[in-house]
């Protein structure tokens, strides 16, 4: 009997841990349901892609901000962005053109991976996400992103 309980103590070890691990998974999808992120990925890392792609992240949640801000959940949310692609593109574009760049800008709506970020108290765990993804130019440097819906990165 004695040599059983450490297999029972292991099988019960691993029964928790799936548990736990489930119950992570569930609330993380839970919560991926819930919001609508914002991604910003900059034409490479230099210095001058880096501030151009802070800029246009800047100019889009200034943009958006009224319209995102009379949603009341996260699908309502996604459909704006789909109905508002153009404009966020257009946004984009008005502020490399000004900023003298004339990289192309792609504009995405749909599911993508995301690492763990926290705001404030609220921590996004790691998953897959609803986002706005702007792509400026190869986007091939370092990215930004925030929560358009709740409307983390706009106030």
């Amino acid at each position: 009997m004695q040599k059983y309980v450490p297999v029972a103590v292991l099988m019960l070890a691993l029964l928790l841990a799936g548990s736990y691990s489930f119950y992570e998974y569930e609330k993380s999808q839970s919560l991926a349901g819930g919001v609508l992120r914002l991604h910003v990925v900059a034409n490479s890392d230099s210095v001058a892609d880096q501030s151009l792609k802070l800029a246009v992240k800047d100019r889009i949640v200034e943009a958006m901000r009224p319209e995102f801000a009379k949603t009341h959940d996260a699908d309502e949310a996604r459909k704006l962005a789909l109905r508002e692609k153009g404009q966020i593109k257009a946004v984009a574009e008005t502020v490399m053109r000004a900023q003298g760049c004339d990289y192309p800008v792609n504009v995405y709506i749909g599911e993508f991976d995301f690492p763990a970020k926290s705001y404030g108290n609220l921590v996004l765990p790691q998953g897959k996400y609803q986002a706005v993804r702007v792509v400026l130019g190869e986007g091939q440097g370092k990215n930004w992103w925030c929560v358009l819906f709740p409307p983390l990165c706009m106030v």
